[in-house]
């Protein structure tokens, strides 16, 4: 989200960054070196670069990476935001293209090593050395088609499917007088919390009806058609990705033979509030032999039950076939391993112990 970027970007200048670590084409930098966690930034932002980079070519120059702490100079990043109309949202990062002597450098900044959000911003990154006047929307549209997926070792698989945009969209489809509104918002435009997150959801969905037209991502090809783009495409295609047949197809990756695209698929699907979706992660998980996956499975049909009571029956079978997976999960990860046993306790002894941090601990299996 890059509405709160000029305020948060106003913060990040008056805090005295200093250089923790320089990696082949970036760079990190922290207030408190001591404090900010090395590793699980590498881990993140290599391999994000090396997913920008396949798509958009080699940056031309490192980027500073900017790790906030918790209840640093910029108490946004990190921070729960209302949304109106729309509900709460998180800022996990943005980034800025530097304001002169006196602003904030140019670069990333972040509250955490997600790698998600790597990858989103690092398009942000790029599309400021390369063209640097496309329409907001699209560059958007873009990141955030990129930035859904997951991590499966040292490669980021893209998914592409945003649930919680085409929740919204779905639930308040913008009219063409609000949508030619949107498509005519620029980087350099004032705009409050709630439009600023309406751009993002029409970017992606139009971008994503793009990538389901051609099965890759061609950002130079789709760019040319942005440029042009009248209100009357934008609105047939941002209808397509909203049809109810977009997650039919969708949820067909989830028998995909490559593990990364069926974990990638099954995170975040239980944002759509759907009883076939959920449907179809209960059968999925019943003949899921990767353990991982299983998992991730197994943690959104939960959370899907959580956001939609199932009738009994699915209620029941859901049960019956996530308790056991759960139950017998053998991950690599003793804090993941641990984290499900204790989501299990929870669920069976009701008020006894937190499932929010055990699902804080599992995040990579579930969060979009």
């Amino acid at each position: 989200m890059t509405v709160l970027a000029a305020a948060l970007a106003t913060l990040a200048g008056c805090t005295s960054w200093q250089r923790v670590e320089t990696f082949p084409g970036w760079s990190l930098h922290s207030e408190h070196p001591n404090r900010v966690d090395v590793a699980a930034f590498q881990r993140a932002y290599d391999p994000a670069f090396v997913a920008v980079e396949s798509v958009f070519g080699p940056f031309r120059a490192p980027v500073r990476v900017h790790a906030f702490e918790e209840g640093g100079a910029a108490r946004g990043v990190g921070a729960v935001q209302e949304v109106p109309g729309i509900g709460r949202a998180r800022v996990r990062a943005y980034h800025t293209r530097g304001a002169g002597p006196f602003g904030p450098a140019a670069g990333v900044y972040a509250s955490s090593a997600d790698p998600g959000t790597a990858v989103h911003e690092l398009v942000h990154a790029r599309i400021a050395e390369i063209d640097p006047k496309l329409p907001l929307w699209f560059e958007e549209g873009l990141a955030c088609v990129l930035g859904d997926g997951f991590l499966d070792g040292d490669r980021w698989v893209v998914d592409g499917l945003a649930c919680w945009p085409l929740r919204e969209l779905r639930a308040r489809t913008p009219d063409e007088r609000e949508l030619a509104r949107l498509l005519a918002v620029r980087a350099e435009h004032g705009t409050d919390l709630r439009e600023n997150v309406l751009v993002h959801f029409v970017g992606w969905a139009i971008v994503f009806d793009l990538y389901r037209e051609t099965g890759q991502v061609d950002w130079r090809a789709w760019s040319a058609r942005a440029r042009s783009m009248g209100v009357v495409e934008a609105r047939d295609r941002l209808l397509r990705t909203l049809a109810p047949q977009t997650e039919a197809e969708w949820l067909a990756r989830l028998d995909d033979p490559d593990r990364g695209v069926r974990m990638a698929t099954a995170k975040g699907l239980w944002k759509l509030r759907s009883e076939a979706v959920l449907r179809r992660l209960v059968e999925r998980v019943a003949r899921e032999e990767d353990p991982e996956v299983a998992v991730a499975l197994s943690i959104n049909a939960l959370a899907a039950a959580g956001e939609r009571e199932p009738p009994g029956r699915l209620a029941g079978r859901m049960w019956r076939t996530v308790w056991p997976v759960l139950r017998r999960a053998e991950l690599d990860d003793p804090a993941e391993a641990a984290a499900v046993a204790a989501l299990l306790e929870s669920f069976r002894w009701r008020g006894r112990g937190d499932p929010n941090s055990a699902l804080d601990a599992l995040e990579r299996f579930w969060a979009e």
